[in-house]
């Protein structure tokens, strides 16, 4: 199993950065393989700082998924990670697999996409941090609960927690994971990762199957 040791960064360099939670351009509800498609709220988060500005939404939620409270991962049968929803109760969108955020069309609306990892590397820098995440047998992240608390204040974080292999929710309340287009093998994708402990990492690596967040960017 692929271990990883995190160290903290503190950080001397401030960015100037600002946060605009514009209701006034709402996305729509959509129409995706998965049924009906939508954000879990109307916010919009524009992130502006060190010369980059983005644009992200709020979670997807799906509804009339099928076994959308189940999860049954790997299919041995065809070789493919199942691409069906997950419900996430009390937490800000549903969890879906990494082959669901990639290959289901329209899985985000018109005019949105899925981030890829520099994305959130630029999320990372625009916030006023380093961007750093070397994936390598020592991934080198952030860690201060001010950082985590920048996340949270100017994006909207949620901890979403995860699905596993057997449909079991975990980590609602104590870590968020986000998935990204990147991937690193046939198994393995990468993600944005933060935890109540203060630690960011804006590119790690999750197995395929399992049931995290999306958030789509534009």
């Amino acid at each position: 199993m692929k271990k990883f040791l995190y160290s903290a960064m503190i950080l001397s360099l401030a960015f100037a950065t600002s946060c605009d939670n514009n209701n006034a351009d709402k996305p729509k509800t959509w129409d995706t393989a998965l049924g009906k498609a939508g954000f879990a709220t109307d916010s919009i988060w524009t992130i502006s700082g060190n010369g980059i500005t983005q644009e992200w939404s709020d979670a997807v939620q799906a509804s009339d998924c099928s076994d959308k409270n189940t999860f049954s991962g790997y299919n041995s049968e065809t070789s493919s990670y199942n691409v069906d929803c997950r419900s996430n109760p009390g937490q800000k969108g549903d969890l879906f697999s990494w082959r669901a955020v990639t290959e289901v069309e329209n899985l985000c609306p018109e005019g949105w996409r899925v981030p890829d990892s520099a994305d959130f590397r630029n999320l990372d820098i625009a916030l006023g941090f380093s961007g750093e995440n070397r994936y390598s047998s020592e991934v080198n992240g952030h860690s201060s609960q001010a950082q985590l608390d920048r996340y949270f204040s100017d994006w909207g974080d949620a901890y979403g927690g995860g699905c596993g292999s057997l449909g079991s929710l975990y980590g609602q309340g104590l870590f968020g994971v986000y998935w990204s287009l990147s991937e690193d093998s046939a198994d393995v994708g990468f993600g944005l990762y933060f935890c109540t402990n203060g630690v960011i990492y804006p590119q790690n690596w999750y197995y395929k199957g399992i049931g995290i967040t999306l958030r789509c960017i534009r």
